[in-house]
């Protein structure tokens, strides 16, 4: 009888694992039976993968303002990249104010987000992308380089966000 070579792949029985597209951001995940939709305008498996990525965060917010400060921008960057369609564009203002002013709206502060903008038809960085990349690169570093590729990916809409919230559009 010969030996098993150990670099023989391994057959699943069960077949390739089923995949979906995220509607919000386009991150091609596993699809996991039973996971809740936790957020609207994304897949119940980028909602997951969200929440991992950032429980260490949010496990630290409380006791630490640059934790706390991480977590808002990866949220705001999140939000912007899931919009649920039809709604008010008041995510990627959220994303506006947190990397431009550091700092969220005030409650109120974003009521005149405009409806209808439609969100980039590509992104340049999902959460997806971030996690993939944790184990070579630390995570504020990925935060902030995928809310700042959000905000690019938005630019094209940027003038008509930029006046929500006391913004004022670049002299053009």
């Amino acid at each position: 009888m010969s030996p098993v070579d150990p670099r023989a792949a391994v057959h699943d029985p069960a077949g390739p694992a089923e995949t979906a597209a995220c509607p919000g951001c386009g991150a091609v995940l596993a699809v996991v039976p039973g996971l809740p939709l936790r957020h609207p305008g994304a897949s119940a498996g980028c909602a997951a993968l969200f929440a991992v990525t950032v429980r260490g965060l949010r496990d630290e917010s409380a006791q630490d303002p640059r934790a706390a400060a991480l977590l808002q921008l990866a949220t705001a960057a999140y939000d912007a990249q899931h919009l649920v369609p039809g709604e008010q564009a008041g995510a990627p203002v959220r994303l506006r104010l947190v990397l431009e002013h550091g700092r969220l709206p005030a409650p109120g502060e974003v009521t005149d987000a405009p409806a209808g903008i439609t969100p980039p038809a590509h992104w340049t960085t999902t959460i997806a992308d971030l996690a993939a990349d944790l184990d070579v690169v630390d995570l504020p570093t990925l935060v902030r380089s995928w809310a700042t590729a959000v905000r690019a990916d938005w630019s094209p809409s940027l003038d008509r966000l930029r006046t929500v919230a006391g913004g004022t559009p670049p002299p053009g």
